[in-house]
């Protein structure tokens, strides 16, 4: 009877304990792990997004780099961390969506080492495919023709994984053949596009707009309209029935205490669906649609993506490696 009595103690002290960190979040910086290095597209939307949890929290949201292995570092280090609401992972389509269709392995689980959190931004707006301007063609089309005559001659600039598959669909649905060139830094391909030792650099539209402005390269194509560049086709224009999903989710640590979650998930729903959130993401053309969603609509949206990447992974014949 005394050994059932003190676990009915501890049962509720740690029941009590947890409630009480949830009512007491944030009482010291928050870091927010992003798997991009500083300067790239990516980056500049995480430090909007702390930023603005920042001033809403009261609380320091950092932003923690960590570049590389495809956004495992990143990964693991948010999975190795307490699941204390102070290590939060921006979580894009990439580990979460798009690598369970295509790696026989993962030094993480989707399912079972995170806790989904909130949808920080579901529409991270369209997607360009830009030509250094010394290259003869100005349109996809004219493109598609210059590539089937010179196989294997034009390069694209990948700074992410999901670039690379859209760079392999268009690759099949046109029936050309490009040299994909991988990039550990976005910066370093930027830099490679604007003085030509590229042909093509993918990446979002918002973040490479200014160079398409100042005339230093052309956009052939973008993954969805944009209102302001109506001239620029989309890809679906030119291949009815093309869809690219790509997201942003806040996970944590799996095993995170329901009650913290709930917190977290009700403080970043402040932000988020605040009317001056989509207008500083508007810098970057990223947007959340639908809001914050609960964790339950967050995890949803995560298994509706996924199965969207699986339909758009087998389209283009990859296997998993």
């Amino acid at each position: 009877m005394l050994r059932a009595v003190c676990v009915l103690l501890w049962i509720g002290f740690a029941v009590s304990a947890g409630n009480v960190s949830a009512q007491a979040w944030p009482v010291k910086p928050i870091h927010l792990i992003v798997g991009n290095a500083p300067g790239a597209a990516v980056d500049t939307g995480a430090r909007i997004i702390a930023n603005s949890l920042s001033v809403s929290l009261g609380q320091a949201v950092v932003v923690d780099n960590r570049p590389g292995a495809d956004g495992y570092i990143a990964a693991e280090a948010v999975v190795r961390a307490p699941p204390d609401g102070y290590t939060l992972f921006l979580a894009s389509q990439s580990v979460v969506a798009i690598d369970p269709h295509l790696k026989k392995s993962m030094p993480v689980d989707v399912e079972r080492d995170f806790t989904p959190i909130a949808t920080l931004v579901d529409d991270t707006f369209a997607h360009g495919l830009f030509a250094h301007p010394s290259l003869p063609f100005t349109t996809m089309q004219e493109m598609i023709g210059y590539a089937r005559a010179n196989r294997g001659k034009l390069s694209v600039a990948i700074s992410v994984p999901h670039f690379a598959m859209l760079a392999s669909w268009l690759d099949k649905r046109a029936g050309i053949e490009t040299l994909q060139v991988p990039y550990k830094s976005a910066t370093q391909a930027v830099q490679d596009i604007l003085v030509g030792r590229v042909s093509l650099f993918l990446t979002n539209f918002g973040f490479f707009e200014q160079h398409l402005k100042s005339g230093k390269v052309r956009v052939l194509a973008v993954t969805r309209p944009v209102s302001d560049w109506p001239q620029v086709p989309s890809y679906a224009s030119l291949f009815p029935g093309f869809t690219f999903t790509t997201f942003f989710t806040l996970l944590g640590p799996g095993g995170m205490p329901r009650e913290l979650v709930n917190r977290i998930n009700r403080s970043v729903a402040a932000v988020v669906e605040a009317p001056k959130f989509n207008q500083d993401l508007e810098k970057i053309r990223w947007r959340n649609l639908d809001g914050v969603r609960t964790p339950q609509g967050t995890a949803e949206f995560i298994r509706q993506a996924r199965a969207d990447w699986g339909a758009f992974i087998k389209e283009i014949g990859l296997q998993p490696q």
